[in-house]
């Protein structure tokens, strides 16, 4: 259960149980003291997902819900025409949305140097992100990022928990997968982000499975 190779530079107070792996973020300067930034849609970006969002959201909030099923490695979506899950349904195309809407990226700023480091890209990190079909247009999209603003406008300490198989070997049982070690560290298949306030308050800011 190693630290991600992407982070080894900056982890500090590595902890292990079971198969989790805790670590604080530290500056390269030294510093344990961060803002944090997300990454978001710009207003033209917004507007072309639009549509999709609008017809994902008329579905979930049908009279009776909705449901999905898959086929040929698609999801296909059915909007529910009664309360009976097996009863009559109608099926909805969603409008494309484009593949941008979907990358998620997290990133710290030094409070005391100002260098940035990104502590998750969904397109490169985690199960998916590693071993996903590659697409030139994702990997080259340059997010927007906006501040987590906090109230008391003061930086954080920033905790991460990532889960992986227990071993190298154990994870190419599993998967059945042959790479190399630096992309079985990249790979985990879970990722929790935690800000800790000056108080030693601790919240969680991100929380996501990879695989």
């Amino acid at each position: 259960m190693p630290i991600p190779y992407y982070l080894r530079d900056i982890a500090s107070g590595e902890s292990r149980k079971n198969d989790f792996t805790v670590f604080t973020v530290k500056c390269t300067c030294g510093s344990t003291w961060f803002d944090v930034y997300t990454s978001t849609l710009s207003k033209e970006e917004k507007k072309a997902c639009q549509p999709y969002f609008e017809a994902l959201q008329d579905l979930f909030t049908n009279k009776y819900g909705a449901t999905c099923t898959e086929e040929d490695g698609k999801i296909i979506w059915w909007k529910l025409l009664s309360p009976d899950v097996n009863g009559p349904k109608e099926k909805v195309e969603l409008p494309t949305v484009p593949e941008y809407a979907s990358v998620q990226v997290i990133k710290v700023k030094c409070n005391t140097c100002g260098m940035e480091h990104i502590i998750f890209d969904s397109r490169f990190h985690g199960y998916s992100g590693v071993f996903r079909e590659k697409n030139d247009m994702v990997e080259k999209y340059i997010p927007h990022f906006k501040q987590r603003k906090r109230r008391d406008n003061q930086p954080v300490e920033i905790r991460i928990q990532v889960e992986h198989d227990p071993s190298f070997d154990a994870f190419k049982e599993n998967t059945g997968i042959e790479c190399g070690f630096e992309d079985y560290t990249n790979a985990f298949t879970w990722i929790t982000v935690y800000e800790i306030d000056k108080a030693g308050k601790k919240r969680k800011l991100f929380d996501s499975e990879t695989d």
